[in-house]
């Protein structure tokens, strides 16, 4: 419902591969480990949002069958699924990112994947990578799942110099954000507030010096209290 703030939203993210089936592999990359790392990674940032719950289908190195992957989402009843791969190809020329929804697939699963697309787009445009386009295809992780649901395949695995990015953590990370901003643009989702830090007050021989809520204040006066030779110096938490 975008634009709308829904009570929860509940998101399923499957990284391929696992286990024994290693998916690509090229340049000491294995698919399956890089999906993994996107994967964690976007659950890290769904937390920063409210009302959203995120599962991911695999958390180590295990092996699971396609069935296996629309089952566990089918079984929570999930609001969208989220099918994490890396492409690859003969051609080592090969590149760009690319989406996929089922060629049955309903409109408002189209709109989702048109809103994800363009988050992630956006986001790769920034190292000139090729955007290979918004497409359909008869997976069975798209045609056994009940929910929208959406495969990405991020960069090709088998592109020297779209496997150097893979391998960048920074680039990762803000690969696994573009996602998470994607959906929470298609759920209307709001960020938590931050909470504030806590105020501490320092009191030295029974009189208050200062209230604060900065590590580096609490500190210069502690020191300060310890060069005049104070005989108490007390550290409280203020509720």
């Amino acid at each position: 419902v975008s634009g709308g703030m829904p009570m929860s939203v509940y998101v399923v993210i499957d990284p391929g591969h696992g286990g024994k089936d290693p998916g690509a592999s090229a340049h000491g990359l294995a698919e399956k480990d890089v999906v993994l790392q996107i994967s964690k990674k976007m659950n890290d940032y769904f937390g920063e949002y409210k009302g959203v719950t995120v599962s991911l289908t695999r958390w180590d190195d295990r092996y699971l069958d396609l069935n296996e992957r629309a089952d566990f989402a089918n079984a929570r009843n999930c609001d969208l699924f989220l099918s994490i791969h890396i492409n690859s190809a003969s051609s080592s020329q090969a590149e760009g990112f690319e989406t996929y929804i089922h060629p049955d697939a309903a409109s408002k699963t189209k709109n989702y994947q048109n809103q994800l697309h363009s988050a992630i787009t956006n986001y790769l445009s920034k190292y000139q990578i090729k955007d290979r386009g918004k497409k359909q295809a008869n997976f069975a992780v798209l045609r056994n799942t009940k929910m929208p649901a959406i495969l990405i395949e991020n960069l090709f695995i088998t592109n020297e110099r779209e496997n150097q990015l893979l391998k960048d953590g920074k680039f990762i990370d803000g690969l696994a954000q573009s996602i998470v901003e994607g959906v929470a643009r298609i759920y209307g989702l709001e960020k938590k507030k931050t909470e504030p830090k806590p105020m501490y007050r320092i009191t030295v021989n029974g009189k208050v010096v200062c209230d604060t809520a900065y590590e580096s204040k609490i500190t210069e006066a502690v020191l300060e209290a310890v060069r005049k030779g104070a005989d108490e110096i007390q550290l409280n938490k203020l509720t």
